[in-house]
């Protein structure tokens, strides 16, 4: 529980946010990736 409060903390500060988006969108392009790939197989 304390390492997520940590990392909410960091979140909060300017350089946090940047991250945390850059984070979120690697997901989503990673995610997508992934799922395009499984279209084509079928």
């Amino acid at each position: 529980m304390g390492a997520i409060l940590d990392l909410v903390e960091k979140m909060r500060s300017p350089m946090g946010i940047v991250v945390t988006i850059a984070i979120i969108a690697g997901a989503i392009f990673f995610a997508r990736w992934v799922f395009a790939d499984d279209q084509e197989k079928k």
